[in-house]
This record gives structure tokens, sequence and C-alpha cells, in this order.
């Protein structure tokens, strides 16, 4: 709402274009909205009356108001497409509890406490605190707010979370009741220790047989932008090509096949949906994400270093990965103690 022109005519003060076609007077908590002639006497007669105050407009600068000011801004069409619909569902969980909250009553104490509302998550928690400040940042530039109150609110310790790997006991159930497209994806993500985006993303022709590396997939991490080739474990070639052998995959594009449009990339949403109904069923508690985990916990048990691992995961920095294999790396040395101790 920040355009001052419509139409080659110079705006009046305290109002705006919307959606580049409405105008709308913006004072306070007031907004009208005016005829879409600058020109015409109804126009004046209509602003000149909301100058005085005469006017009181329906709408309200509330938490659902902003948000969907946002969602229409460039700032968010710009993000990619896996951080947008992040934010909307990060945006949705804020609504559920303010949407109807004017934005200016919004206190440090509300922000605090919706961040520890999600404390048994601290990463979920630090991430919907960054959007509600995104949001409040926003509310700010469109002039709804003089300063926003999340501003330095601190982030939860995130070593609170400890992320627990899949057991082979959950992975072998798993493969007993899924679906084989079901059971190529864990596969994939065990042992490529990719996330979930880009196991979906994975095509044949990103495939090879790299001449240091081996048999394996070249791949551009959508989050980091990080370039990794990974070679396939034997155990993975095997279960690809037994599931492959179950599964129509004549002409297609993606390793993951939408049956329906071989040339089409699964939905992220519908691949969670399925897997979470597979996963209640066993009682498996763990996530998705956790299996990215489980691939960096397997290797950490060989005694391979995080800057190993890293190699395989991606991650962008030895620090991750060491918090995420802590428990495992530190029980590989206790044991290398112990057979020192035995061998003497």
């Amino acid at each position: 709402m920040k355009t001052r022109k419509f139409k080659g005519h110079v705006l009046p003060k305290y109002v705006y274009v919307k959606k580049k076609i409405y105008l709308y007077f913006v004072k306070d908590d007031n907004l009208v909205k005016l005829p879409n002639d600058p020109s015409s006497p109804d126009f004046y007669s209509k602003y000149t009356e909301c100058l005085k105050g005469e006017i009181k407009g329906n709408a309200s600068r509330t938490m659902k108001a902003l948000a969907l000011e946002y969602f229409a801004s460039d700032k968010f069409k710009k993000l990619a497409k896996n951080t947008s619909n992040d934010y909307r569902s990060k945006i949705g969980w804020i609504l559920e509890r303010c949407e109807n909250v004017q934005v200016q009553k919004i206190k440090r104490t509300d922000i605090i406490a919706m961040r520890e509302a999600r404390k048994e998550k601290p990463q979920t928690s630090n991430k919907t605190l960054a959007v509600m400040n995104v949001l409040l940042e926003y509310a700010c530039d469109l002039g709804w707010i003089p300063f926003n109150p999340g501003k330095g609110v601190s982030k939860l310790d995130k070593q609170q979370e400890q992320r627990v790997p899949w057991t082979d006991e959950e992975i072998r159930a798993f493969h007993e009741i899924a679906d084989p497209r079901s059971s190529l994806i864990l596969e994939l993500c065990i042992n490529t220790g990719q996330r979930l985006n880009d196991v979906l993303s994975m095509k044949w022709s990103q495939v090879s047989n790299d001449p240091l590396a081996g048999y394996g997939i070249s791949v551009t991490q959508q989050k980091t932008g990080a370039q990794v080739f990974i070679p396939f474990s034997k155990r993975l070639q095997r279960i690809m090509q037994r599931l492959n052998n179950q599964i129509d995959q004549r002409g297609s594009k993606y390793i993951v096949v939408n049956q329906r449009n071989s040339e089409k990339q699964l939905e992220k949403m519908s691949v969670q949906i399925k897997m979470k109904q597979l996963r209640d069923k066993l009682g498996v508690t763990k996530t998705l994400h956790d299996l990215r985990h489980t691939c960096a916990h397997r290797l950490a048990e060989r005694g391979l270093p995080a800057e190993t691992i890293m190699a395989i995961t991606g991650h962008g920095s030895s620090t991750m990965v060491r918090h995420y294999c802590a428990q495992t790396a530190q029980r590989v040395q206790a044991r290398k103690a112990i057979e020192a101790v035995d061998a003497a």
C-alpha cells in the first residue's frame, strides 16, 4: 500500500492503492474503500468525509488482515516455494490464536507466550517466532505499528531438542506394511541422507556412474544450494531394483514416481500425509526429517568423522553434524576405549 500514484493522478494524503486497482483511505484504525476515479466528485466527497471522521470503515488492522496483506506482497511472492509453504503453515498456526486481534495490541508478552506454546519442539518454536517477526516487521512497513514488539525476543535453545534415529526394528516394520512407493521414499531418505524435498525431486537424469564416487546421484539441495554427489549403497540399489520392478516406471522422469503423471513431481504434503498414516499405525513418533539424521547416525556408528558424514548429508557445518551425532559418536569412542583396554 505504498503506491502514491494511480492512473496518472497523484493521490492525496492517507489514500493508497491496494492490489493495483482499489483505492483506500487509511488512517489509524480506519480503512475505507473509495471510488476508483480520483478526479471524480464522488471521490473527493467521500475523501472529505473520511478526513472529518464521519465515515468509519468496516475493515480493521487485525492479524488476519496483516497476513492477507503479507501474502499479497512482493516480499512473500519472492520466497522459494518450500519457504512460502512453511510460512503459510506457521502463519496459520499463529492466526488460530490471534486472527481477530488488532496488530497494535500485540504485546511482547503475547509473543513470548506463543514461543513457549511450542517449547517442546524448540526448532519449530524458533521458526514460528521468526515468521511472527516477519509479519510484524511488515506491519511496520505498512505503518500499522511504530515498532516490532517481537524484536529481540530470544529463541529457545535448540540443544534441548535431540534428534533420535529410526531403529532397525522400526524401519523393518515400516517396510512390512508400506506400499512400494512409501518404502522407496523411506530408503532414499535413509541411504542418501537428504531432505524429503530433495528426495522427491531426484530424477533419473541425475543418476550416473561417477569415476571417483561410483554409481549414484548428483543433488543440488533446495534449502542450501549445496551440490553433492551421493553414491548409492548396495542395499539401496537392491531395494530400488526390487521396488522399481513393482512400480511401472516406463518413461518416468523422477525416481519416485507419480503414477498419475510420470512427468510431474509428487507433492510433498500428500507424501507426508501418507507416511504419517503408516507411522501412526506403527506407533512411530519419529519424523521423516529424522530419517536424515538416521543416515548421519549410521555413518557415525562406523566411526566416520563429521567431515566425512557431511560429504553425504550436505550439512553446512561440522558443528551441526556433531550435535546430531554426539551420543552415537561418544558410544563408538567408548567402545574403542574398552576394546583397547581388553587388548592390553
